[in-house]
């Protein structure tokens, strides 16, 4: 009877020093697994973080030469509405010399008209 229970003790020893060895495989298996999936993943985030940081990068460059563009703009908008300050200033000035002499034209056919009327008048 000793025997027959040292026997199976052996076999249940056997066993379960065979399952954990498998266990233990299967372990390492699904590790070396896992470490491959993080690496994997890992090389995925460096290339999209490298990706991300060029087209910022990229980005960047626009926005600042879109800033100077910008600066540009506003600088000549600002030159074209001093120009036109000052064409306005010339242009009113113009008109209104322009007005003033039509009225002494004016005014001196008016006059010239009286005046022709008034010697006709007294020659008659």
């Amino acid at each position: 009877m000793t025997s027959r229970l040292d026997t199976r003790i052996e076999e249940l020893r056997a066993r379960r020093s065979g399952t954990l060895r498998k266990t233990e495989a299967e372990l390492a298996e699904m590790q070396a697994q896992l470490e491959r999936s993080v690496e994997a993943f890992e090389k995925g985030v460096a290339a999209e973080v490298n990706r991300i940081g060029g087209v910022m990068q990229v980005t960047g460059r626009r926005v600042v030469a879109a800033e100077k563009r910008q600066a540009e703009l506003e600088a000549n908008l600002a030159a074209l509405a001093e120009e036109s300050r000052v064409l306005l200033r010339r242009h009113s000035r113009l008109g209104l010399g322009i007005l003033i002499g039509s009225a002494m034209i004016g005014g001196v056919i008016v006059f010239g008209a009286a005046w022709d009327a008034a010697l006709e008048c007294w020659y008659m």
